[in-house]
């Protein structure tokens, strides 16, 4: 039995080495309902799963890499004014269903009323952005002195809880599914908190503590799974971000048929997580899975940081049950594709969940065995010869 180095096989080579370890507009009625009408999927059964699934996101790649994107990719989320390049990667190969990228709270001001916005969000048209701040102030988040709270600069946050908003939003996201073909949706940014807003701007003056604006965030996913997304068995994943508490994760859960963990086994500055904020996260997951749900995990690092790059996938590897999906990457450079020796490997069908093993965690496959250990940041992946 030898355990597999890793080799980066775009943008940058190395030499492949055995190592035993790596270290360190027109209202749409509204539903009063806030039950889910989601009913996940049967987990699939780890003998029977492909395990190493690789997701792409958010934009196209780079045309020198469209055919091994094709090649290598299982997950797919572009968005809208992409369709063309969406085309192409169905030409040469691509029968994965396509996730059309959408920010959920979120529109952009592009400074010029006759100018074409961006096609990230729901305010895309020419003239969007002027009309909904000239007739509908009131969609906006403010905060305690009736101030709109900005995202970022010439971005600002909508109020989840306002009824014209959330008409406006699924109207607009029925056409851009329905106009562009597009066979599900992904939303970004689904805020788990208020932290990051309140950072932003202030605390906003309809939702003076987090549960408040929890609640308004569930019943805008309710509101649109309830009157487009789930009557047309459209799934609905999201980017769940600032989850300062672990039971939101699971409230929001119920709306959604997937969701992304953004910085998976790893931490966006510092590299490796703490042992304790690996362990929660890890059983997040799995409990996630568990439930039938989808996963995008995605781990964020430098390019040529092997060690860290094995220890995230190795991680993946303890979990995965081929209802998840992995990426290796930069929040800068989601445009280019980075691939790794270990992508290749045949572990075999797992022979059981992960265990406790010398400190860390071990998982058995036909071909091999995984261990993470989220202390020392050593993994293994060892796979017969």
């Amino acid at each position: 039995m030898i355990a597999i180095g890793i080799t980066a096989i775009i943008a940058a080579r190395y030499p492949a080495q055995e190592i035993a370890k790596t270290p360190a507009p027109t209202a749409i009625p509204q539903q009063n309902s806030l039950a889910s009408t989601s009913v996940p999927e049967q987990a699939p059964t780890p003998d029977s799963a492909d395990l190493i699934r690789l997701a792409w996101f958010y934009k196209p790649p780079d045309s020198t890499e469209v055919d091994l994107v094709v090649k290598k990719t299982d997950f797919f989320i572009l968005t809208h004014k992409d369709e063309g390049e969406r085309s192409d990667l169905k030409t040469r190969g691509v029968t994965a269903p396509f996730s059309q990228y959408l920010l959920f709270l979120v529109i952009n001001d592009p400074g010029d009323c006759e100018e074409n916005p961006s096609g990230n969000q729901v305010a895309y048209q020419a003239g969007d952005f002027c009309q909904i701040s000239q007739m509908h102030p009131d969609w906006f988040l403010l905060d305690e002195s009736g101030n709109r709270i900005q995202s970022r600069k010439d971005s600002y946050y909508m109020d989840p809880g306002n009824e014209g908003f959330r008409a406006f939003w699924l109207q607009r996201a029925r056409e851009l599914q329905e106009t562009y073909s597009w066979d599900n949706i992904f939303l970004d940014n689904v805020e788990g908190s208020r932290a990051k807003i309140v950072s932003n701007g202030g605390s906003p003056v309809n939702y003076p503590d987090d549960e408040s604006y929890q609640k308004a965030v569930e019943g805008f996913l309710d509101y649109i799974r309830q009157n487009y997304f789930g009557p047309r068995n459209k799934p609905i994943y999201a980017n769940i971000v600032s989850v300062d508490d672990e039971r939101v994760w699971d409230n929001y859960l119920e709306y959604l048929d997937g969701a992304m963990m953004e910085s998976f086994a790893t931490d966006w500055s510092d590299g490796y997580r703490s042992r304790d904020e690996w362990e929660q996260q890890m059983q997040q997951a799995e409990d996630t899975l568990a439930k039938g749900k989808t996963l995008i995990l995605v781990a964020q690092g430098e390019q040529d940081d092997l060690q860290l790059q094995n220890f995230a996938f190795a991680s993946y590897l303890l979990i995965a049950n081929g209802n998840a999906y992995f990426r290796y990457t930069h929040s800068e450079l989601y445009r280019e594709l980075w691939l790794y020796e270990n992508y290749n490997l045949n572990p075999g069908k797992p022979l059981g969940d992960r265990y406790k093993d010398k400190g860390g965690w071990r998982r058995d496959f036909e071909n091999g065995y995984v261990t993470v250990n989220p202390k020392s940041h050593e993994a293994e992946i060892a796979i017969n010869p």
